[in-house]
């Protein structure tokens, strides 16, 4: 099942990307403030009085045109309409260049508990880094016993049981020049409606276990292009042992595609019967240029048909 996404505003005050400075909290207390929403807001209006679209799960950002607003009324104005925004109770605040938090703007938003930072970036720049950063850290997750290969370009989760032959098939297709993602245990996230990201948690990356052998670090024995951090999956491939492939409807001509659902997300899904002496290495390089031309619209099945018909009307003709 989908874990859910926990990413905390010290989470993203450590994000070295982003050049965040603290204004007025201590780290302790960002750890316990977590992000819900990746979607980031201009604070515009709000600091204006007008809080009916401010959407307080949304990081706020204050910029150039708040500050001089602001600079346009008397001190006693500055003040109230501080404190309308931040009683609103935004879960942060971002000051970007060239603008910082004064010492009254940091007292009410102290006064209501409200996250302050700064970055030395503009806006516009933060935020495109800032988004693209929440859609990964807050995007729904699952965990797979799986393997993830980089077949041909192809991202290829590779599943089925302990002991059917999928680390050893990996190897082998990394000897062939493919590369490892992850190995047992794939961590996958969906970044947009149809877009599934893989990868291995660090602790196991760039490893394999193979039966009889144990541990083998991949990157050490091949080389660097033998493995990669994170992969786009594009199909899903599992393998059956003979013995128990009457339980699977696989299919025997190809003229449609198979789907697989993962969080929510369809791709595309080859079921492939194993035993003894099958060459898995060249089946999955197999499936990865049939994924490739279906892809492209042709199907091997419906050519085959096409023929079939010509080969019949012709015999008619006659």
């Amino acid at each position: 099942m989908p874990g859910p996404a926990f990413y905390t505003l010290y989470d993203l005050l450590k994000n070295t990307q982003l050049d965040l400075s603290l204004e007025n909290m201590s780290e302790d207390e960002m750890k316990k403030i977590e992000l819900t929403e990746s979607k980031v807001q201009v604070v515009g209006l709000s600091i204006a009085g007008f809080v009916a679209h401010l959407y307080k799960n949304r990081i706020q950002l204050f910029g150039k045109s708040e500050m001089d607003y602001l600079r346009t009324l008397p001190t006693e104005d500055q003040l109230k309409m501080s404190e309308t925004f931040l009683k609103e109770k935004p879960i942060l605040v971002i000051f970007t260049y060239p603008e910082k938090p004064t010492d009254q703007f940091k007292e009410i938003a102290r006064k209501y508990n409200v996250p302050l930072m700064s970055t030395t970036m503009i806006s516009s720049v933060f935020t495109d880094y800032v988004r693209d950063i929440l859609n990964t850290a807050l995007a729904p997750t699952v965990s797979l016993h799986a393997q993830l290969i980089d077949v041909l370009s192809v991202g290829m989760l590779i599943m089925g049981e302990s002991g059917v032959g999928k680390s050893e098939t990996s190897l082998d297709l990394v000897m062939r020049g493919h590369k490892l993602i992850a190995d047992d245990f794939v961590e996958i996230k969906r970044l947009s409606p149809n877009r599934l990201i893989g990868s291995c948690n660090e602790i196991g990356r760039n490893f394999i276990e193979i039966r009889g052998i144990g541990l083998v670090d991949l990157q050490q024995m091949f080389g660097i292009t033998s493995v990669d951090s994170e992969k786009e999956i594009d199909c899903v491939v599992r393998l059956v042992s003979w013995e128990e492939i009457h339980k699977f409807d696989y299919e025997r001509v190809g003229d449609k595609i198979n789907y697989y659902e993962i969080l929510g997300v369809q791709k595309a899904y080859y079921i492939i019967p194993v035993r003894n002496g099958s060459n898995l290495s060249s089946l999955m390089e197999a499936i990865a240029r049939d994924y490739l031309l279906k892809k492209m619209g042709f199907f091997a099945a419906k050519e085959m048909e096409k023929r079939l018909d010509n080969k019949l009307k012709g015999l008619k003709g006659n």
